[in-house]
């Protein structure tokens, strides 16, 4: 029986990848099923890194984007998980994450955003004070604008400066001696650059980004699958 109960571990540790930090750098540019299966590597790496719980965090935050329309009760669940976990977090890429799953959860409740939208800026505004040229702080900061209504202040044309930034900030950043510390963002920030210059309608651009963001990464799903449909006919809309 013991054997039996052990088979399920056994086969997935089996299938654990020899350098999970290094998965855990293109979280944001993997599918459902590769999330969901990243998530079970991850829960059974033996690592003791400080930095566990917020790859925990960032792979359910993407986890929970990607399930939100199909199953929102579980996502819900999750992302309200995954917030509690980050608040005792101090570092700028923690607060930046946490304010990003904000976002998210105002998607479910759109009356919170009265007082999660609030929340959200003034987490990015204390991580850029302490890590201003942090790209993954620049770039959550550039989505949530993106995100909010032009008459609250947001829109494709006020996130522009921020995600241009987040791209400068990721090709001047420094590889970490930790590989387990945060070092995500040059694709991802050319990704979101293009989709914010696409709604801006700014198509000539938008497909510039998308070939820089894909030469980093051919099978970025986040540029194929929803960056490039938007700039399919003769003008971005």
């Amino acid at each position: 029986m013991r054997a039996l109960l052990l088979l399920p571990a056994l086969s997935l540790a089996a299938a654990t990848p020899p350098n999970l930090p290094t998965l855990l750098q293109k979280v944001d540019r993997l599918g459902t099923d590769d999330l969901r299966e990243l998530q079970a590597q991850l829960a059974l790496d033996p690592s003791t890194s400080p930095w566990r719980t917020y790859h925990e965090g960032h792979v359910t935050y993407a986890l929970v984007a990607r399930i939100r329309a199909k199953d929102p009760k579980v996502a819900e669940a999750l992302l309200d998980r995954t917030m509690k976990s980050l608040t005792e977090r101090k570092d700028p890429d923690s607060q930046a994450l946490l304010g990003a799953c904000c976002g998210l959860k105002i998607g479910f409740a759109p009356g919170s955003g009265i007082s999660l939208s609030p929340k959200a800026t003034g987490l990015f505004d204390e991580a850029l004070t302490r890590a201003p040229a942090n790209p993954r702080v620049l770039l959550f900061k550039g989505i949530h604008v993106l995100h909010t209504p032009a008459f609250f202040g947001g829109g494709a044309e006020k996130a522009l400066p921020l995600l241009e930034a987040a791209v400068k900030a990721a090709e001047a950043e420094t590889p970490a001696k930790d590989p387990w510390q945060p070092a995500w963002g040059r694709s991802e920030s050319l990704g979101w650059l293009a989709m914010a210059q696409a709604e801006a309608g700014k198509q000539a651009e938008a497909k510039a980004t998308c070939e820089r963001a894909l030469a980093l990464d051919p099978k970025d799903g986040f540029v194929t699958e929803r960056v490039l449909p938007k700039l399919q006919g003769p003008e971005v809309r």
